[in-house]
């Protein structure tokens, strides 16, 4: 009998409904994952894409993690949405807490011993993005700190921002402004976000007036995060900066903070010549809208007010950053 996917779909959905009350249903998981892994880990991890905590579903992500291949799919962009990866991971860590040091141990290490089968550029991005979200206290750090340093741009500013957070120091986030790479940069800033030390502020009020956009940004919603005055003083001064990504910053900042007041001053943003402003401003506003406090926001005008309707549709699935 040759078989496919939509043959695979059907005898799996059978046993995950059955699992509770045929025995034979463990037994059949485990064969089909045994000697259809592929098609198998195809199906099953549609399943693991819901709250569901039944055993079944359990025993699929115990089974799924037989296969080692299924930290490949994790980290492969392809596989759909971060957070969908990240929904994944965190069923499969449910079962095997020591899975994000087996999905770690998939990047580059730091001697090259496993250069040839690590994961590329593109993977070992997302799942640093991935491990970022789900891997709890500082056990990683021995095994990806030396990533903050890799030649690969994409890794090296998801390693800052992994280690970072972990580590929370305000020396090292600023040894790292001195690097060149303006994401590595504006993610050591994001890194100490939380921190309200003296010397954490004085980093971050330095950074405010920063040449990169980023490294602003992230500034200033680590100020907010701390509690200083003058942050919406400052957001308000970069609406007419003379450079676009400054002013899409400020547009981005707005929706990070979250605040109803910057409505009237995203409204002015969604006028703006450049496009890419525009498109910032137009997310801050749906983030500040879909927020749960809300104190009598200034409305759109009727074009704008479709626009933003039309662009949460697009974007109910899965939100877009701007900086």
């Amino acid at each position: 009998m040759d078989f496919d996917q939509h043959l695979v779909n059907i005898w799996l959905e059978r046993a995950v409904r059955e699992f509770s009350t045929n025995p034979l249903s463990p037994r059949l998981i485990r064969r089909i994952a045994d000697e259809l892994p592929e098609l198998f880990m195809a199906a099953a991890v549609k399943y693991l894409d819901s709250e569901d905590q039944s055993g079944a579903h359990r025993f699929l992500a115990s089974t799924l993690l037989r296969n080692p291949s299924v930290f490949e799919e994790v980290a492969n962009p392809a596989f759909g949405p971060r957070q969908k990866a990240v929904g994944l991971f965190r069923r499969l860590l449910a079962v095997d807490p020591s899975a994000d040091v087996k999905l770690a141990k998939r990047l580059p290490d730091r001697n090259g011993l496993n250069h040839t089968e690590a994961f590329d550029s593109a993977r070992s991005a997302r799942a640093l993005d991935v491990l970022n979200e789900t891997s709890v206290g500082r056990r990683l750090l021995p095994i990806l700190s030396h990533l903050v340093d890799s030649p690969d741009p994409r890794t090296s500013e998801k390693a800052t921002l992994f280690i970072g957070r972990r580590i929370q120091s305000v020396s090292w986030a600023a040894r790292q402004l001195a690097k060149d790479d303006p994401r590595v940069r504006a993610n050591a800033i994001e890194a100490i976000w939380g921190l309200k030390s003296s010397g954490a502020t004085s980093l971050l009020e330095d950074c405010v007036d920063d040449y990169c956009n980023r490294v602003a940004g992230n500034a200033l919603v680590g100020l907010h995060m701390a509690g200083r005055p003058g942050v919406t003083e400052h957001i308000n001064d970069i609406v007419t900066a003379p450079k676009p990504v400054f002013r899409s910053t400020a547009a981005w900042t707005m929706g990070k903070i979250g605040d109803a007041s910057f409505v009237s001053q995203l409204l002015v943003l969604m006028r703006d010549d450049h496009p890419e402003v525009r498109s910032a401003a137009l997310r801050s506003l749906i983030q500040i809208r879909r927020s749960p406090v809300q104190p009598a926001p200034i409305e759109p005008e009727p074009i704008q007010q479709e626009a933003i309707q039309q662009e949460a549709i697009q974007q109910e699935e899965s939100a877009v950053t701007l900086r």
